[in-house]
């Protein structure tokens, strides 16, 4: 169940230090023009290292997890989550979960204005070439934050191993997509996967504690 209980206060306190480590971080990172350029190094080796189904399958978790399709899968996912388990508060508290958890991120997007990697010093870069700021990784902070309600979605269930283990191993392979192609940088990647874990923890806690007690009816 969508729940921490006692652990409330934790999960705020991990959300705030995620939020603050990965705003410093993102602009130490502007102001340091070596860090970019090692970062940099990473994705023009991963160009160079471009197999054509590999890229397909990386531009197709790409195309997957742009905002608009974002947003369906996870409006189906509550729909379905309704629709098995009769409990309309369940699938809404998901589906807040990622979304508080998902759309702040762009605050620090803005806020940092990291540029993209610079796609001339890439072998075989993206196309269409990516304009907004790179830090965090938007696609990253909606796969990670997805992957974590997901396990949370499951806890005390008899599955709930098998669902972690699938939902790590398939974020971790999506979001190593992004370096790939080269549309962002790894430290994002990095980054937006901090980001998640705190915040999904955060968001939780926060909907919980504010939002939920004031749906119950009165009797």
């Amino acid at each position: 169940m969508l729940a921490f209980g006692t652990q409330q206060s934790k999960g705020i306190v991990a959300g705030v230090v995620a939020v603050v480590l990965v705003a410093a971080f993102g602009f130490a990172v502007v102001r340091g023009a070596a860090f970019t350029r090692g970062d940099l190094a990473i994705d023009q080796a991963l160009s160079r290292a471009h197999n054509p189904v590999l890229v397909a399958l990386a531009t197709g978790a790409h195309w997957i997890f742009d905002p608009a399709q974002a947003i369906v899968l996870t409006l189906l996912i509550v729909i379905a989550i309704i629709a098995v388990t009769r409990k309309i508060r369940l699938g809404v508290t998901f589906g807040a979960v990622v979304a508080i958890s998902w759309v702040p991120s762009d605050i620090v997007k803005i806020l940092v204005h990291r540029p993209r990697p610079d796609a001339a010093q890439l072998l075989h870069p993206f196309v269409p070439a990516q304009t907004d700021p790179s830090y965090p990784s938007g696609h990253t902070v909606f796969v990670a934050s997805l992957a974590i309600a997901l396990i949370l979605l499951a806890r005390g269930k008899s599955y709930q191993p098998v669902v972690a283990v699938v939902a790590i191993v398939v974020a971790l392979v999506v979001t190593s997509a992004f370096p790939y192609l080269g549309v962002h940088y790894v430290s994002d990647v990095v980054a937006s996967l901090v980001w998640s874990a705190g915040m999904v923890p955060l968001a939780l806690s926060l909907w919980n504690r504010i939002v939920l007690p004031r749906t119950h009816r009165r009797r």
